[in-house]
């Protein structure tokens, strides 16, 4: 009761609450001494008002409200790079016997697995019953988001920091905008783009993969070009690097990309996830192509023909993208980035079989572009991923009619071009953290800016 001798307060204290407090508090106020005692004694307090009220310090029950999906959630991302296969013959002693099965098993140089489960409500209870300890119980109702404590007013405490601190992170929300670009190179740029172009701007902090050894996966938006780029393009001609563009500003990396080739637009999607929570966006179109062919007989002039057992498979053609940000307490994102364009086409493969004659297997053959990785950036800022080359040749021939046509000297009646283009693609990511209602105009209207200021190159089409 001494403690607020003298103060505006006023002590209320349960008759239950005992013991002697051995206290020397200089220049402090009440709130601040009450907060002490807390922490050497395990007193619990309440302030309503300018009432301070100590309640028993025996057992007992709170309800709290919890805001969250009742569901739980995986999410698997897969990159794997296969050379080929081998054939895997059975049979036992080192010896093959006729009647043996064999199979077949790819090789792969390098894969790489990333997998998430969100098992939420799961986690909270068995957090909540390691806090309030055997002594303790914890009730969780997932459909309502009610949470019921039973405990000593300390673990009671403890566990309303703990439901406060995991809702405030959970609900963390961050808005990623992101581009898929693919730039034609200029003959000047074979390389691959030149981004040191923008260090004049103050625009660009850099951090290449590959080039430090204690963080080859992570961008460092705090580093410098000067002592991070060894010369004009990032890494080893053709390595996937990453940058961290401090201006969060899509127009100045468009224009420096139309700079050095034609550049297209492949997708612009836009996209809003929790803290830890994967999102994936998929455009493109879902393919069959026969995969396997079984069973079917010939007729004969006794028996009819019976048709195969045909199994087909969906593949995949266009652009995905899978991203999972994680935020921090200083506003630093963490992403994991797992972009891809693919376009599957058929493939018919004659294979001949000697006096069997040939057979054509249909085949889907499947040009991809992907790249599996994991950067850090401020909110606001852009990362981009590069260095995913690919070449392709041109080899046309044009021929006047009818002349053309004419064995040997039809070549003099037309030309014959042969040229290879190269081609980079390129994934602009920029975040923006959502903190309030605020955020969401003021992230829309800066976008309409973006698109109003946009400079869009003239449209291209090719074969």
């Amino acid at each position: 009761m001494g403690m607020v001798t003298g103060t505006p307060y006023s002590m209320l204290v349960h008759p239950d609450v005992s013991g002697t407090l051995t206290l020397n508090l200089k220049n402090v106020t009440v709130p601040e001494a009450m907060e002490a005692i807390r922490a050497l004694y395990g007193y619990d307090y309440e302030v309503q008002g300018r009432r301070i009220i100590v309640p028993s310090p025996a057992v007992q029950t709170r309800i709290f409200q919890l805001n969250s999906l009742a569901m739980q959630r995986k999410g698997m991302s897969d990159m794997r790079v296969v050379s080929g296969s081998v054939s895997l013959a059975g049979g036992s002693g080192g010896s093959t016997s006729s009647g043996a099965s064999s199979a077949s098993r790819s090789l792969e140089t390098s894969s790489i697995q990333t997998s998430t489960e969100s098992k939420f409500w799961d986690e909270v209870s068995a957090a909540l019953k390691a806090i309030v300890g055997e002594a303790g119980s914890v009730v969780v109702s997932p459909q309502s988001g009610v949470v019921i404590v039973r405990a000593a007013p300390t673990q009671i405490k403890l566990a309303e920091n703990f439901l406060r601190t995991t809702e405030l992170i959970g609900t963390r929300q961050v808005m990623l905008e992101a581009k898929i670009i693919e730039v034609q190179l200029n003959d000047g740029y074979q390389s691959g783009i030149n981004w040191s172009t923008l260090l004049g701007d103050g625009k660009l902090g850099v951090a290449v993969n590959g080039l430090k050894p204690d963080s080859s996966t992570i961008v460092n938006p705090l580093g410098t070009l000067n002592s991070m780029l060894t010369g004009t393009v990032p890494g080893n001609p053709g390595s996937v690097f990453g940058l961290a563009f401090n201006d969060g500003d899509f127009g100045a990396i468009i224009n420096l990309m139309k700079s050095q080739g034609a550049v297209h637009v492949l997708s612009s999607p836009r996209i809003a996830t929790l803290n830890n929570q994967k999102a994936i966006l998929k455009v493109g179109t879902d393919d069959f192509f026969v995969t396997e062919i079984t069973g079917g007989t010939v007729a004969t002039p006794t028996t009819p023909a019976t048709p195969p057992n045909i199994v087909v498979q969906p593949f995949f053609s266009g652009i995905a993208l899978d991203v999972t940000p994680q935020i921090d307490d200083k506003d630093n994102v963490t992403l994991h980035v797992r972009p891809s364009v693919s376009n599957v086409k058929e493939n018919q493969k004659e294979i001949r079989l000697g006096d069997l004659g040939n057979f054509s297997l249909p085949l889907a053959s499947s040009s991809i572009s992907e790249t599996d990785s994991v950067v850090r950036i401020k909110d606001g800022q852009i990362v981009a991923i590069g260095g995913l080359m690919r070449q392709g040749y041109d080899d046309s021939k044009n021929r006047l009619p009818v002349l053309g046509d004419i064995p040997y000297l039809g070549e003099l009646f037309g030309n014959t071009r042969q040229s290879s283009v190269k081609r980079e693609l390129v994934v602009l990511i920029k975040t923006t953290l959502i903190r309030n209602a605020g955020d969401w105009g003021k992230d829309m209207e800066s976008t309409q800016r973006r698109f109003q200021a946009y400079d869009l190159p003239e449209p291209t089409f090719r074969p």
